[in-house]
């Protein structure tokens, strides 16, 4: 495995991280993520969202080795930072799934605005219920359990489809590399995984050695 530590084009993202955030943070402070199986209407969501600093996005789509060729899926997109970034800066098709229907507008407002809506949808939709085959890139900020749930849906991706976990591991599976990420706009170091299908079973005497075994869980 791979490890390094960076924190690389930062500045890059300056204006459309101002707007993003100021979104997220002005109009929903108490937006959640999505965590079982059911209809977006029939249920409240589990899990606080917080989104990823775009200087961690950055970090997540050349981990990705992104190009214009892939499509990209954002399984609890919050407000579509990640595809959108993936539109802009990689001119990669993305598709963001959100349980959170006020996110989901805050998402399409914010492709619109950055010039990506023909690259970028933002659906409502239960993330257990998606049909994974047509992404090429899998991208996850998500509590530990949820990656888990999920690892029987990669399962429908092809071969060589990368996913890229944001602080949580894949319980059980081998990471292709592991990086530490310090980010500049919160000052925090952030632990990245990249994963290829079809995935890798970890071995029972497998030992880390490229920083904590379980980094921090998103806030609950």
């Amino acid at each position: 495995m791979q490890d390094a530590n960076t924190n690389r084009r930062a500045s890059r993202f300056g204006m459309t991280t101002a707007w993003l955030m100021g979104a997220c943070l002005c109009l929903c402070p108490a937006a959640v993520r999505s965590e079982s199986p059911s209809s977006p209407a029939s249920r409240a969501p589990d899990v606080v969202y917080v989104g990823s600093p775009h200087d961690v996005i950055a970090e997540m789509l050349d981990a990705a080795q992104l190009t214009g060729d892939d499509v990209v899926y954002d399984l609890g997109c919050g407000d579509g930072r990640i595809v959108i970034d993936a539109a802009k800066f990689h001119g990669a098709k993305g598709v963001g799934y959100e349980l959170v229907p006020e996110l989901v507008e805050i998402g399409r407002v914010n492709a619109a605005a950055n010039g990506v809506d023909h690259l970028v949808t933002i659906e409502q939709r239960d993330i257990f219920t998606v049909d994974l085959s047509p992404a090429s890139v899998i991208m996850l900020y998500m509590h530990p359990d949820v990656v888990k749930a999920l690892i029987p849906q990669f399962a429908a991706l092809a071969p060589g489809s990368r996913i890229i976990t944001h602080d949580a591991p894949m319980e059980g599976v081998e990471p292709d590399a592991t990086y530490t990420v310090h980010s500049r706009e919160d000052g925090v170091n952030h632990f990245l995984r990249v994963f290829t299908t079809p995935l890798t079973l970890e071995s029972t005497t497998a030992t880390s050695e490229s920083g904590p075994t379980t980094p921090p869980a998103i806030s609950p």
